[in-house]
C-alpha cells in the first residue's frame, strides 16, 4: 500500500500494525525464498520469451522440471507467471511446419520416426514411423498431420520439407513449401526440445526389442502429448 502512494501512517493504521514494524521489515534483506522466485521468474521470462509468447504455465513447467532440472510445483508456476503479467497463446495459427526423421535403434534394426511440428506453437501436428522408404513415412507423417489439424487450401502455412514426394503431399494439401530446404535457428530449437524430451520421457528408458513394439510406444506416447 505504501508502495503505491498511501502515506505509510495511514497503511499501518489500516492493516493494524506499528510504523516501526513497517520500518524493521522494510530493513530487512530479501528471503531465501524471495530471491528464489525473483531467479525463477526472470528464468520463466526468458522461456516465455523463447517461446514467442505462446507457452502457458504447464509448458513452462515441462521447460523447467524436464529440461532444466528444476522441482517446482505447477501452482507456483502459475503464480509467478500471473505476477509477471505472463500467460500462453492458446489456438495460435498454423504459419509454419517443421519436420524431422530420426532413426531410432531396436535389437531389430533400426525404425525411421518422421515427426511435424508447429514451429511457432511448439505443437506436435503429426508423426508416422516405419522401415522404409523415408519419402514414404515422410508423406504419411504429413498427410496424418493434415487430417488431424484440418488444414485446408486457401491462407496457407508455410513447411519446410525436404522430399519430392513430401513436397508433392504439401502441394495436394494446399501447403506451401518454400523453395530453401535448410531449417533455421529457431527451427533446429524447437525440434531439439522435442527430441530431448522424448528421450527424456521414453526412449532412454529401456531397449526396444522390435520395431513393433517401438513404433506402439511412441505412438501411444505421441497421442498422450499431442494437443
Amino acid at each position: 500500500m505504501a508502495g503505491e502512494g498511501l502515506p505509510i501512517r495511514t497503511a499501518t493504521r489500516v492493516l493494524g500494525i506499528s510504523e516501526s514494524g513497517y520500518f524493521t521489515w522494510r530493513g530487512r534483506p530479501p528471503s531465501a525464498r524471495a530471491n528464489r522466485h525473483l531467479w525463477l521468474t526472470e528464468l520463466i521470462t526468458a522461456i516465455h520469451t523463447d517461446s514467442r509468447g505462446t507457452f502457458g504455465y504447464r509448458r513452462i513447467h515441462e521447460e523447467l522440471t524436464l529440461r532444466h532440472g528444476i522441482p517446482i510445483s505447477h501452482g507456483t508456476v502459475e503464480l509467478l507467471m500471473r505476477r509477471a503479467g505472463l500467460q500462453g497463446r492458446p489456438g495460435v495459427p498454423d504459419r509454419l511446419w517443421v519436420t524431422d526423421a530420426a532413426e531410432l535403434a531396436t535389437r531389430q534394426g533400426e525404425l525411421l520416426c518422421v515427426i511435424v511440428l508447429d514451429a511457432h506453437a511448439r505443437r506436435l501436428m503429426g508423426w508416422s514411423t516405419g522401415s522404409s522408404p523415408a519419402a514414404g513415412v515422410a508423406a504419411d507423417a504429413l498427410s496424418r498431420a493434415v487430417l488431424r489439424h484440418s488444414v485446408h487450401p486457401g491462407p496457407r502455412p508455410e513447411g519446410r520439407f525436404t522430399t519430392l514426394v513430401f513436397t508433392e503431399r504439401a502441394h495436394s494439401r494446399g501447403l506451401a513449401p518454400p523453395t530453401g530446404l535448410v531449417a533455421d535457428r529457431n527451427d533446429h530449437a524447437v525440434i531439439g526440445d522435442f527430441w530431448a524430451r522424448t528421450r527424456t520421457e521414453l526412449l532412454d528408458h529401456r531397449e526396444w526389442n522390435s520395431r513393433h513394439d517401438l513404433a506402439t510406444a511412441l505412438s501411444d506416447y505421441f497421442e498422450g502429448i499431442r494437443v
